[in-house]
């Protein structure tokens, strides 16, 4: 395990647990965080950051997923897996300008299965791939702004 080094600058790791994934739009709901300011993540391997997050949290961690904050979930979170994964967590922790959230999937079923299940709907009625066929279906639309109607502008001392 990692030990602690006073004098060290460490990522602000923000920690998202106990919460789900919901599928549209893709987020993670009802969690609780914590900040971690002091600690070397850097300093520990991918089984050991697990099993402190596991300890920390007093639950289990069953898949463990990290994104730079205020990023969007869909398309910047990053299933951290293997020794690989949490290296390239560690280095993006440090490239972001000392900032990055974890998030933790408690029941398994995290947003790799979400993108499984939407993956194998081929119908792709709203997508357009930009190709010459796509475009020549594509309709003009002109939209007609009624202009007598009138907003009220109301000040602080309207009731």
């Amino acid at each position: 395990m990692s030990t602690s080094n006073p004098n060290a600058i460490f990522p602000i790791v923000e920690l998202n647990f106990k919460g789900v994934f919901i599928r549209c739009p893709l987020s993670y709901t009802n969690d609780m965080n914590f900040n971690f300011t002091d600690h070397d993540f850097s300093g520990m391997t991918h089984l050991e950051c697990i099993t402190f997050l596991e300890r920390f949290m007093q639950l289990d961690c069953k898949k463990l997923y990290y994104c730079d904050p205020g990023a969007p979930l869909l398309s910047d979170l990053i299933h951290i897996s293997n020794e690989m994964k949490y290296a390239g967590f560690n280095f993006d922790a440090y490239g972001t300008d000392g900032q990055i959230s974890l998030y933790v999937d408690h029941i398994g079923d995290g947003i790799d299965d979400i993108f499984e299940s939407e993956g194998g709907d081929d119908d792709h009625d709203s997508c357009i791939s930009g190709g010459d066929d796509d475009i020549g279906t594509l309709k003009d639309v002109t939209v007609d702004f009624n202009e007598e109607i009138v907003t009220m502008n109301r000040t602080c001392n309207d009731e």
